[in-house]
């Protein structure tokens, strides 16, 4: 794999991107909706095991991508990808597009939950509100991190609008399987938490987050 870097994109400059980032739909008045306007936005090194994946899969072949990018990216530019700090604009083997890569994006995300008492707990019976951070962005490259038992940079998202919160609730990471495709029932693709989940989906697409979703021809503006 040969990778060419065209843009580094420093940290400040993708917060302020993703403050830009719409939900998929539209409100009442056709108006996009921006959930991180407002949110604090950071940069954090973590360890897998303090962030929840919202996926019940992982593709084969996202994962050996995410291995092979890694690889070239620390042998022809001395950058791992496991430790951003900033974004990248990147063409690999020149197939003609340039797409972004960042940091993960972990965001912590409202959770009304019931705990379960364990054997000599004692059992409340009752609802508390909770923050969980979960993978909204990379889980493959987390997923390198976690066989590797790297630790990873993310971009750690804390007070998104709390009337939109992440699409779906997270999953513990013993229940992802590694697939060839993504399952065609969506209940074997993630626990959605609500029947139009998209409406709830963030765009990160406009920031050129993630290939092939963000490509874009050379040169395009």
């Amino acid at each position: 794999m040969n990778v060419k870097i065209h843009n580094k994109i420093p940290f400040e400059d993708l917060v302020e991107r993703i403050r830009k980032v719409p939900l998929q739909v539209k409100d009442d008045e056709g108006s996009q909706i921006f959930v991180y306007r407002d949110a604090d936005i950071s940069l954090r090194e973590l360890r897998v095991n303090e962030v929840n994946p919202t996926t019940f899969y992982l593709i084969r072949k996202g994962l050996q991508f995410q291995r092979d990018l890694r690889e070239a990216l620390l042998k022809q530019h001395k950058i791992d990808s496991l430790h951003l700090d900033c974004g990248l604009e990147i063409e690999v083997d020149e197939c003609e597009k340039i797409w972004t890569l960042t940091p993960p994006i972990i965001e912590v995300t409202p959770r009304t939950v019931i705990y379960h008492p364990r054997e000599g707990e004692i059992d409340h019976k009752e609802k508390a509100q909770i923050q969980v951070p979960i993978i909204n962005d990379g889980a493959h490259r987390i997923g390198i991190a976690k066989e590797s038992s790297s630790t990873f940079n993310a971009i750690y998202i804390v007070g998104a609008d709390p009337e939109f919160p992440f699409y779906a609730h997270p999953n513990e990471w013993s229940r992802i399987k590694i697939v060839d495709e993504a399952p065609s029932d969506k209940r074997d693709r993630k626990f959605y938490s609500r029947e139009n989940c998209y409406a709830l989906y963030r765009d990160f697409g406009v920031i050129g987050c993630g290939a092939p979703r963000g490509s874009r021809d050379i040169g395009e503006k």
